[in-house]
């Protein structure tokens, strides 16, 4: 009886149990997803306050210088 069969068995399941570990590293928890969805809506809270400070500027510009004509 020939034990290149057995050798190759060994190498397949070595093979199977690297590919399951593989695998597990890349499984996506619930408090990941919840922490990736809290940063993301924080970036976006920033953005707005940004770009409504932008705005308010522009307001304000504008209402002066429809003053200005005004005057």
């Amino acid at each position: 009886m020939s034990t290149d069969k057995l050798d190759t068995t060994d190498d397949t399941n070595t093979a199977e149990v690297k590919k399951e570990i593989d695998a597990s590293e890349n499984v996506v928890t619930v408090f990941d997803l919840a922490s990736e969805i809290e940063d993301s809506l924080k970036d976006i809270q920033e953005k707005i306050k940004d770009q409504d400070a932008r705005f308010k500027q522009s307001v304000s510009n504008i209402e002066e210088v429809v003053e200005k004509l005004k005057g």
